[in-house]
């Protein structure tokens, strides 16, 4: 099926689109020497609005390290001191001796990007500042949003990509705006990447474009233009990991963006519901609570979930992803050896009860043997 149903749609979206990579082709280019270090470097696009995500996706990634990792790179969307006081020492120290760096946008980029809101150009602008600052030849893409839980399948994927000599390896094949997986595109996703593949395009190519693939209408996603008319399909290379190895719900930080900047809408929420278990592991240990607290006590169609003033609507909000946000949640909490406590299931529930759930359907998930004894012991306490 084509993204675009009728030309004119077609046309109205790749005007739009178009207009925008002119406007973002000036915040950015490539003006470092190309990198010449074997190894590889993590770049987080970090959101500093949510920033308490960012403990648990680095304490993640750093317990998955590998020898050949040789540093993370954070880049914050926003100027230097937007984050709170002593975060970028702590993180820094979390994750010692491994190297961190925390890059910042500029005056004129933070400023662009404030005012446009767009969490695709956040996420276009921050990797491409990490392509243009890494010192390997090699980059992970580590989604701020994504909980890693194996070293094994990291090194695995790391050194397949290396041997195969792909320019881009993903978890799996892109198959949505209209694109199939038989286009064979490496979604992005803890993708490993070749930086100077990248770096042979002017930066904006990386960013969304609206086109045509094979006759259909399509709206290419992130490197996806790259790949689909400039890459050989061989040089394209996808190497799943198991469910147990990754924690990833998707669109998390995009989802709390559009809340962000518009209040109690009515949008897409199945990703957000997952962001207090990530403040938990960061360290703030009242944020299961809290988000519980605000469930039972607010309307689900304006509930203040993160006790930040950003106001979500769960109105569409279904009981299958509750199940999944609760199976990576148990999920993670079962790989850490972290053991059972109460606040989860009461948070569960009290999602459960936000989208409706029949009593005979509530933690109905497809989890496994062992989460479901993990669930079952904390019921009870």
């Amino acid at each position: 099926m084509e993204k675009y149903k009728t030309n004119l749609h077609y046309l109205s979206a790749k005007l739009y689109k178009d207009f925008r990579r002119y406007q973002i082709s000036k915040l950015i280019s490539w003006d470092t020497p190309a990198p010449t270090e074997s190894g590889c470097t993590a770049i987080i696009a970090m959101c500093s609005r949510i920033p308490y995500i960012l403990g648990a996706t680095l304490e993640c990634l750093f317990s998955s390290r590998w020898g050949a990792l040789k540093e993370i790179m954070i880049i914050v969307d926003a100027e230097k001191g937007s984050l709170p006081e002593g975060l970028e020492a702590e993180m820094k120290n979390k994750c010692s001796p491994l190297k961190v760096t925390f890059l910042y946008y500029n005056h004129k980029q933070a400023k662009y990007t404030a005012k446009v809101g767009d969490p695709f150009i956040y996420a276009w602008l921050s990797w491409t500042i990490g392509f243009n600052h890494a010192r390997t030849k090699t980059v992970l893409i580590q989604d701020y949003d994504a909980l890693l839980l194996s070293k094994e399948a990291l090194e695995k994927r790391y050194h397949a990509f290396i041997e195969s000599g792909a320019k881009i390896q993903g978890v799996k094949w892109f198959s949505w705006l209209g694109l199939r997986e038989e286009d064979r595109l490496a979604t992005t996703w803890e993708a490993f990447v070749d930086v100077n593949w990248i770096r042979n395009y002017p930066p904006v190519m990386g960013y969304h474009r609206v086109g045509k693939l094979n006759g259909r209408r399509v709206g290419y996603d992130m490197y996806d233009d790259i790949q689909a008319n400039h890459t050989p399909e061989h040089q394209r290379t996808i190497m799943p990991m198991r469910e147990e190895d990754l924690a990833h719900t998707a669109e998390m930080i995009v989802q709390y963006m559009k809340f962000k900047k518009t209040p109690g809408k009515v949008l897409p929420c199945f990703s957000v519901i997952f962001i207090p278990f990530f403040h938990f592991l960061s360290g703030q240990k009242n944020a299961i609570i809290n988000a519980t607290h605000a469930l039972q006590h607010q309307s689900p169609k304006r509930v203040d979930l993160l006790s930040d003033g950003v106001r979500i609507n769960l109105s569409l909000l279904k009981i299958e992803e509750v199940d999944w946000v609760m199976k990576n949640i148990i999920q993670v909490v079962v790989k850490k050896d972290i053991k059972p406590f109460k606040d989860v299931i009461d948070y569960g529930i009290a999602l459960y009860k936000a989208c409706k759930t029949p009593p005979n359907q509530i933690w109905l998930g497809d989890f496994t043997r062992v989460q479901r004894e993990w669930i079952e012991a904390a019921k009870v306490l």
